[in-house]
Parts: C-alpha cells; structure tokens; sequence
C-alpha cells in the first residue's frame, strides 16, 4: 500500500513539474484604436497580424507587437504606430491590447522637380546638370481617400518632358478584404529621344522646334492579397508611342524594329511579392522574394512580341543593436530568343537593378543577373522634435537614422544581339563602395557614396532609390 501511495505522489509532483514547464501564454481577448479619424477601424485590423482570440506565448508577444506596429507604419498611412497592454487579467491571462496611430496628412499639393535622366549622377556629371533636362510640375494626392487606405493621384509635368496622368488605386473592394484595384492615364511628349546605346552610354538627338516622341500609357490590375504578407497581381496593358520620323531614318531603324516609327501593343503580367521586411523603404531586418511574367502582345497589334520572367528576392540579418547584413538577387529572362526593339531591351542600369559603381552606364541585353551585398552600421538614430514650429501634427517628430553603409556588387547582362560597341554587356561584372546613408521619416532614404568598378572608375555617388 505504501508503494502505492508512494507511486500516486511521485506521479503527482512529475505532472506539476511539467505544468510548470510549460510556457505561459495569454489570450487576445480585446483590441481597441485611438488615433484614427480617417482610416476605417478594418483597415487597421486587416493589417495586425494578431487578432481577437489568439493565444500567444508570453516569450513571442514583445516580437509579435513589434512585428504588428512595422506592419501599420508600412501601409504609410501612419507617421506612429504603437500597441500597449490597456488591461491584463492576471487570473485568465486575457489581454486587452491598444493601437495608437498618428494618422499621415491625407491631401497636400506637391511641387514636382525631376530629372529626366536615369539617375542624379547622369544628370550632374554627364548631362552638366542642364535645366533642359528637368522637369518642373505640381501633383495632388489623396491618401487614404475614402478612408480604405486608397490614393487618388493627378498631376502634370512641364519642361523635358510635358506629361500628364492620373491613378487610383484601391486596396479593398470585397468584404474579406482580400481583393484591390488600380488604373492609371499618362500621356507625354519629348523634344528629344534615346535613340541608341553605345559604349554603355545612352546617345540622344533634341530639336527644340518640335516634339519628337509621343507615348500614350494606360494600365489598370486586380491585386489579391489572401493573407498580411503576399501579393498577387493581375496586370492589362496598353502602350502607344511614336517617334519622329528622323529617329528611324538617320539614327536607329531598330528603335521600335523593323523601320517603324509608331508601335501599338496591350501588356499582361502576372506579379507576386512577399514582403516580410520591417522598414520596404530601408530594411533592416526581413526578407522578401517576387516573381514577375511579362507578355507583351497579344496578337491584336502585332507590333510586339515578347515574353519576359523577372525574379527577385533580398534577405537582411541584425546582429545586436547596430549592425545589418543584407543580400539582394535577381535576374530577368526573355524566353522569345528573337531581336528586341531597341526602347525596351534593357538589362541593367534602371529599377532594382543596379550596381554600384556603374551609376553612369547602362546595359542592355535579353536576360540579366545580379547580386548585390551590403553590411550596414548604424551610427546614430532618434527623434528630432520640431514642436509647434510645424504645424502639421504628422511632420512635428523627424525620425532620423545616420548609418555607415559598404556594398560589393556583381552582374552580368546577356546580349546575345548587340549590335553597338557596348564592352560591359556579356562580362561578369563587380563594382561597390563605401557610403552613408540618411533615413528621414522612415521612408525618404538618401545615400552618399565613393564607388569603384571593375573597369577603374572612382568617384562619389548620390542616390536617392537605393533599391535595398
């Protein structure tokens, strides 16, 4: 009998020992907002990835209201976001959590400069920052227009180039909130046109008694976004341009292909993103990977044939409290192996892919890889507080990072068709520098940087789309 009992107890103390083994967790049995005026309650909620009714464990919680704030502060509807226990019921383990949200000024008219050319240091050291290549307009946005996180933009542009356009883009239209709509206008002219590319420098001919290009855009696409994090968009297309008859007769029969001057064609894409980073602006930690299938003309036309897959991804590590590791890759792939038109054939040298230290030059080619690396040094961050000197609430704070930045990059790009002295096309290529960057407001990120390239270029660069 006493070895009985004895059994009884010692069972008794392992289950308590394992009960008390066990992580504590609680549940999510309230979420409430202050803050908002604008935004709708759903929207908010849409972007946490806790819900009411979860149960978290006590060690993930810090993670996860960390994880639900940089999620509300990259829909940029926000200028703060922050999550606090209002009420913890100790004997249940309920939580009762807040979001606090400044919401982001809504509607504001913005004077427009921009350069012409592909990057500030084309402008500045081979176009001798010419005002002829600038553009000086006004645009008018409306964030957060009806309250669904949807922006209505319009606006025009005069100087280089004379442009107007409109865009709506809507990211909710069905009850689950899963489903989003966008469409855009943009009509432009020129008075001078990129008509070739030699020695990876773009060659251009300008007549100022006339307009040399004309290009109509419109685009519209359904996005479906199941769940917080992936994105699939569904994209329809029209392009029509046309270039003076000169350009074809005197400079590039190949600009549009076979003589033309005038090309019409509708574009249908099919693109993924998953973002899991915690600043799409500058990340610090995260990752995210894409695909984008591009098949331009369908058959109605017939002035453009080609089917195109891009693929991307980057991956950034946080060690302790001041150091990042980032790793940025991707490529393009034409699967129509046929000479392109020379104004959509590129490779290298605009978007994401980029290299350091080839600032200047420009690639073109049927397919490209590239592969970018990064270790980052944070030498500085905080608020800088401006009071009442401004008087929109959203702009009084400036978050403001000061970070030390060394990359070394590689590309290639595949041109299997080129038909101009570009020596940089078909060769493995390496450049990289040493830089610092200057993060303003979460989302304006400006980088200065000394650079080198395989090819003994050197200098300083500036650039304002990093591309990180």
């Amino acid at each position: 009998m006493r070895a009985v009992i004895l059994s009884i107890i010692v069972i008794l103390l392992a289950s308590l020992a394992l009960t008390a083994q066990e992580p504590e967790a609680i549940t999510v049995d309230k979420i409430s907002v202050i803050g908002q005026k604008r935004t709708r309650l759903a929207v908010i909620f849409r972007e946490l990835p806790i819900k009411v009714g979860d149960t978290i464990l006590l060690a993930n919680l810090p993670e996860k209201i960390a994880e639900a704030e940089r999620q509300l502060m990259n829909t940029n509807l926000f200028s703060k976001a922050a999550i606090t226990y209002k009420d913890w019921e100790g004997a249940t383990q309920k939580v009762h959590l807040q979001v606090e949200v400044a919401e982001n000024w809504y509607i504001y008219p913005v004077p427009t400069f921009d350069l012409a050319d592909r990057n500030f240091n084309v402008w500045w050291k081979e176009q001798n920052r010419s005002l002829q290549r600038v553009n000086i307009g006004l645009e008018v946005n409306h964030l957060n227009f009806t309250g669904w996180g949807d922006k209505l933009e319009a606006g025009f542009e005069y100087g280089y180039t004379r442009s107007y356009s409109v865009s709506y883009k809507i990211p909710y239209i069905n009850k689950n909130q899963t489903l989003g709509l966008a469409a855009s206008i943009n009509y432009g002219r020129n008075r001078e046109v990129n008509y070739a590319t030699v020695d990876n420098k773009q060659e251009f001919y300008r007549d100022e008694s006339r307009f040399l290009r004309r290009k109509y855009h419109f685009e519209s696409s359904l996005n479906w976004r199941p769940e917080i994090y992936g994105v699939h968009t569904f994209g329809l297309e029209f392009h029509q341009e046309w270039v003076d008859p000169i350009i074809i007769q005197e400079f590039n029969p190949d600009y549009f292909g076979d003589n033309k001057n005038e090309i019409d064609f509708f574009r249908l894409l099919y693109r993924f993103t998953y973002d899991f980073r915690d600043n799409r602006a500058y990340p610090w930690s995260g990752y995210t990977y894409g695909a984008e299938l591009i098949k331009d003309g369908i058959g109605i036309f017939n002035d453009r044939s080609a089917l195109s897959l891009d693929l991307f991804g980057s991956k950034y590590w946080p060690v302790g409290e001041r150091w990042s590791f980032g790793v940025v890759a991707g490529g393009k792939y034409s699967f129509i192996r046929q000479p392109q038109a020379y104004r959509y054939n590129r490779a290298l040298g605009f978007g994401r892919s980029k290299l350091s230290g080839y600032e200047l030059y420009l690639l073109d080619g049927l397919d490209a890889a590239y592969l970018r690396k990064s270790v980052r040094f944070n030498i500085w961050k905080g608020n800088i507080t401006f009071g009442k000197w401004v008087f929109l609430e959203s702009f009084r704070e400036l978050p403001f990072h000061f970070n030390l930045n060394m990359s070394s990059d590689l590309g290639y790009a595949n041109s299997p068709f080129n038909t101009q002295p570009n020596p940089l096309n078909n060769q493995l290529l390496w450049g990289g520098g040493l830089g610092i960057d200057l993060v303003f407001y979460y989302d304006f990120v400006l980088r200065l940087q000394y650079s080198a390239n395989k090819i003994g270029d050197r200098g300083f660069f500036l650039d304002f789309e990093l591309g990180i």
